[in-house]
């Protein structure tokens, strides 16, 4: 978005222009220039969008700690997850921050699909192939 409003008042455009056509305020046209007349295109680029946010919570090591707890199976829910690394850690996660740290960690609690108990393996098998006969004579 920076290099298109960029190139825009390259083209002639105003600053009230780019910033409308662009999508954002007119400040931040005005910013992003003085960005490019103090450094060009390498300065507007290095800029960031976001800040830097919070410092994580767990360290390199105790994050991996938890990768590795995670990748066992160990758990069945990130409600567990975060239980786990309360005691383990003693430091509290939201259910959202449980699921972001499992995000930026590429990781998540692995189960397997519950299976009802009377769930027939054979039928359901000859089903999916299309070995079924049908239930009513107006279908067939």
């Amino acid at each position: 978005m920076r290099l298109q409003a960029l190139w825009l008042l390259r083209c002639g455009w105003r600053m009230d222009q780019v910033a409308e056509a662009v999508g954002t305020d007119y400040r931040s046209v005005q910013r992003w220039v003085a960005w490019y007349r103090r450094g060009g295109l390498a300065e507007v680029q290095r800029h960031r969008m976001g800040g830097r946010g919070l410092p994580a919570f767990l360290t390199a090591e105790q994050q991996e700690a938890v990768a590795t707890e995670v990748a066992s199976g160990r758990f069945r829910t990130a409600g567990e997850i975060r239980d786990w690394i309360a005691t383990e850690y003693g430091v509290e996660y939201t259910m959202g921050g449980v699921y972001g740290l499992l995000d930026r960690l590429r990781c998540g609690p692995k189960v397997p699909r519950p299976i009802h108990v009377q769930a027939d393996e054979k039928r359901q098998t000859a089903w999916k192939k299309g070995d079924s006969k049908p239930r009513s004579k107006r279908l067939a």
